[in-house]
């Protein structure tokens, strides 16, 4: 291909690249929003006193992902209750050790793991956990089968089983998730990136720096030395014998990453590699994936694309290049098919393709990415991911033939990404917040955060500083009204702090305790001002298992384009609203029996997993219906107001008659029979708890209104009777 047509090609398919959102834009608020979803789990963690520090890694961190990719999470968790030490001199007193232990027949980049006490700089001699194992030398491995972990695993997934993908293990397909632990220091292999020989101009020498501050992880060994075992399978359990002289050595091996290193090196890459290294994905998942399947992975792709980058000068590096640079990256990696050694790119002695391709493999795909090259990637009008090749074709010949414009495509990513970035607001397990000993402390340490933290710290500290706010104004108000005395002054400035949280839900608890503390007409006013901020934009939105999300309806989608998702969640997102044992005089009474739908063992039964049916335990509504029964409530203890009565019972029916089934609809159906029973029409309301039920029919408080109500109905005709 000559150099004219090769700059067309590369024009058209960057310009294809960035209608399905290889963008600079998209890849900013993508490595954003994974960010911020990362440091609100640390925040959250640390309110509970976990000891785990989570990470997100791969493809939606880096922002090297496409919806056609479908690319699953890859989640690490680090436990620090156990560091890990390369040397007895890096002991310190107060936790227990992990010291690396390695000898000449150790594989490159593993290790074994030694208890080390905490007490003394000396080695654990007994066996304490079910993957702890005794070897020849009489020193106490911690092997890599994670028996607990996996046992906490299969618990609370709904099949019973793990999903285990070479290291990680999960409860779900798309989910992958490692235990690791951390060591500060780095091991002599993984100082390669920063003692080898290399042109200079990059990684940049401040990327250098942070990533020599980064330290290892150690994580499990996911993979034996034979391609023809599979890498994917799925358990529930491995048994660990104590004392065994030949357990595999592969169950005892831990390996070095050095995920954070290459998480900045990948963030240091400038938009047009950015595109070469997606356009290689792409490559690899719909083409070369046929033949090898995941044994030739990402992983050697974003290998070769770091090499390339640091080998060849920056200035190839342009939009008009683009398909050149991407076979500079194929030469790359035909170089070690060649050789059969694809080398680790920040650490030392590794061969990425042992344990992965045999050599006949390997000679294959030498000949298919040559063929690629020759080709002048015709095979890339064929790739259905993403319409990438619709796209390309649709591009030349100046037609739509029926693929997404990129606006539509990005309205698309952007309200998943939201999701991501709201998801750790939303999700039923802050109710857990209540469950905090100390909230003025925790407080104290997420305005100290919200001070003096990196800039994503800082914004996720305040949207939690917004939660544990309104959950500590409607605990305190809660103890004042059942002791009969009125809302300090200090409650209410905790009030006007939630009221950032989002759009609706903590300014209805704020009206919630306004009515039960009989301030009826303040209370009007709250929920007139609630109203006001409905709109046709408006994403009522509820994580609860066992219940049916509502998706944001195109006028939403397009506000998530332009607009920050702190703005998103404070002008456009009504939360569930939520009250607990703690606050439970902040809610209508009525409303209590909520907290009690749970009725024998039948009912407990459905809750599984337990840890997602948690928040049955708890009174949870939808801010809408909730907003238009308390405003029935309202207007029913002030005086002259019987239009606006039946006008919020009006929007509470309609509401629900056009729900569709979706969120809290039992509950919703519970309020509004209870806004019969007080109209004394217990027709309607027999009815609304019936049609509650026939939703619900386990675990649904309606069971208590229709066992309430007959047993009324039985009171009033022993009456008549005598």
């Amino acid at each position: 291909m000559d150099r004219e047509s090769m700059q067309k090609l590369s024009l058209r398919l960057s310009r294809v690249l960035e209608d399905i959102g290889v963008s600079r834009y998209i890849r900013t608020r993508r490595k954003r929003t994974l960010l911020m979803e990362e440091a609100q789990q640390r925040i959250k963690n640390e309110l509970h006193g976990y000891k785990f520090i989570p990470y997100t890694f791969g493809s939606q961190t880096e922002g090297t992902t496409t919806l056609g990719m479908e690319s699953d999470i890859d989640t690490l968790t680090c436990d620090n209750n156990w560091p890990v030490i390369l040397d007895w001199s890096e002991w310190r007193q107060g936790k227990g050790n992990l010291l690396v232990v390695k000898n000449i027949q150790s594989p490159p980049q593993h290790c074994w793991l030694q208890r080390v006490i905490p007490d003394l700089p000396l080695p654990w001699t007994g066996v304490n956990s079910p993957s702890d194992m005794v070897d020849s030398e009489g020193r106490v491995l911690m092997t890599n089968t994670q028996i607990v972990i996996l046992e906490t695993f299969r618990q609370n997934s709904e099949s019973g089983e793990v999903v285990q993908h070479g290291p990680s293990k999960s409860m779900h397909e798309n989910l992958d998730l490692i235990l690791a632990y951390h060591c500060t220091s780095l091991p002599e292999e993984c100082k390669f990136l920063f003692h080898r020989p290399r042109p200079g101009h990059w990684p940049r020498p401040d990327t250098l720096t942070t990533a020599r501050q980064s330290g290892v992880f150690l994580v499990p060994q996911g993979y034996t030395e034979d391609p023809s075992i599979p890498v994917k399978c799925r358990s529930t359990t491995f048994h660990v014998p104590p004392e065994d002289m030949y357990y595999p050595l592969y169950k005892r091996e831990w390996r070095f990453s050095t995920s954070i290193m290459e998480r900045l090196l990948v963030f240091d890459m400038n938009i047009i590699q950015h595109k070469v290294y997606v356009f290689l994905k792409m490559l690899r998942k719909s083409i070369i994936k046929q033949v090898v399947d995941d044994r030739f992975s990402t992983f050697h792709m974003k290998t070769a694309i770091l090499f390339t980058i640091e080998t060849y000068p920056p200035n190839i590096w342009s939009e008009d290049n683009l398909a050149q640079c991407v076979i500079y990256c194929m030469t790359t990696l035909l170089r070690w098919l060649k050789i059969r050694l694809c080398p680790h790119y920040t650490i030392s002695g590794v061969n990425l393709f042992t344990g992965k391709l045999f050599k006949h493999e390997q000679y294959k795909l030498h000949s298919m990415i040559t063929e690629i090259i020759n080709n002048n990637f015709q095979c890339l009008y064929t790739i259905e991911m993403d319409d990438l090749g619709r796209r390309m074709s649709s591009v030349i010949s100046s037609q739509n033939i029926g693929v997404d414009k990129r606006c539509e495509l990005n309205k698309v990513q952007m309200t998943g990404l939201y999701y991501w970035w709201a998801r750790e607001i939303i999700r039923p397990e802050n109710l857990y917040f209540n469950e905090i000993k100390n909230l003025d402390q925790y407080l104290e340490t997420l305005t100290f955060q919200k001070n003096n933290g990196t800039e994503i710290e800082q914004e996720a500290a305040f949207l939690f500083m917004s939660l544990v706010c309104g959950i500590n104004a409607s605990i305190q108000a809660s103890r004042c009204i059942y002791q009969g005395q009125p809302i300090t002054h200090n409650i209410l400035q905790l009030y006007q702090l939630s009221f950032d949280s989002d759009l609706l839900s903590s300014r209805l608890k704020f009206g919630s305790m306004l009515y039960c503390s009989g301030q009826y007409e303040a209370a009007a006013n709250c929920l007139t001002y609630c109203e006001g901020l409905l709109g046709t934009a408006v994403w009522q939105c509820c994580e609860c298992r066992g219940r049916q999300k509502r998706q944001p309806n195109n006028e939403f989608r397009e506000k998530t384009v332009n607009t920050p998702f702190k703005d998103m969640l404070q002008k456009y997102t009504a939360l569930h609203v939520i009250f607990t044992q703690d606050d439970i005089h902040c809610v209508p009474q009525h409303i209590v029996y909520e907290m009690f739908r749970t009725v024998g063992d039948d009912d407990r039964q459905q809750r599984h997993p337990a840890v997602k049916y948690k928040w049955m335990d708890y009174i949870v509504f939808d801010s809408v219906p909730f907003l238009h029964y308390l405003q029935y409530l309202t207007h029913s203890c002030e005086r002259n107001q019987p239009e606006r009565k039946f006008r919020a019972l009006n929007n509470l029916y309609y509401y629900i008659s056009l729900s569709q089934g979706h969120g809290h609809i039992d509950t919703a159906w519970n309020m509004l029979g209870h806004c019969y029973e007080l109209e004394n029409k217990l027709d309607l309301a027999w009815s609304c708890y019936t049609k509650s039920l026939q939703l619900f029919p386990r675990n649904n408080a309606a069971n208590w209104h229709v066992a309430r109500i007959m047993n009324q109905h039985l009171i009033v005709e022993n009456i008549y009777q005598r």
